[in-house]
């Protein structure tokens, strides 16, 4: 019985891991691209190339 309680433990914290990977992966994709303005180190921001 004891053996079968920690085989029901151990299956819980991996299905929970699973779920939090799953949430933190969604949570992820619906982030918005981060824009070219916000890019460091890029003079003149959404100016044409060749016009800074």
């Amino acid at each position: 019985m004891e053996t079968f309680a920690t085989l029901v433990v151990v299956m819980a914290m991996i299905a929970l891991g699973v779920l939090l990977v799953h949430l933190a992966n969604r949570q992820h994709a619906i982030a918005p691209p981060p824009s070219i303005k916000a890019a460091p180190g890029r003079p003149g921001g959404d100016a044409a190339p060749g016009r800074e």
